[in-house]
């Protein structure tokens, strides 16, 4: 087994876990949003119940690219049309999203972290690509 094999599945289970605490859990909306939006949105607020949805639709999508990468784990090579496209969600929905919060004034420590691990997961995904590249070449 490869390191696209490996960093396919690490990142599918890593996308998983986003998508537990993001949908499930709703940590987000917890740590990001006014205190008491989650209750608001068990209630009537529509702006409230919104965002809970968004994220919980966040936390949906995060969970089909999660189990998209662990199960063409087992094909690799046939998946790395899926590799590019995770990469390509982390440089945008991830780094420019982070960016973006930062500049419209959210608390910037959190979303430098993300920076650094979505920076890890787009290094680590390419280096895997072009290791396995160089391998079955």
């Amino acid at each position: 087994m490869g390191s696209l094999h490996w960093w396919m599945r690490i990142t599918g289970v890593f996308y998983l876990v986003q998508a537990t605490i993001a949908a499930i859990v709703r940590l987000p909306v917890r740590v990001l949003a006014p205190a008491g939006t989650l209750e608001a949105a068990d209630g009537a607020d529509p702006v409230a119940r919104l965002l809970v949805d968004t994220w919980i639709l966040f936390g949906l999508e995060i969970a089909v690219v999660g189990g998209a990468l662990i199960f063409w784990s087992r094909a690799p090579e046939q998946a790395r049309p899926l590799v590019w496209l995770v990469l390509a969600l982390e440089l945008f929905r991830g780094i420019a999203h982070d960016l973006h919060m930062i500049g419209r004034g959210y608390d910037p420590p959190p979303f430098i972290v993300w920076v650094v691990i979505h920076l890890v997961i787009i290094a680590t995904g390419y280096w895997a690509l072009q290791r396995s590249r160089v391998v079955t070449a």
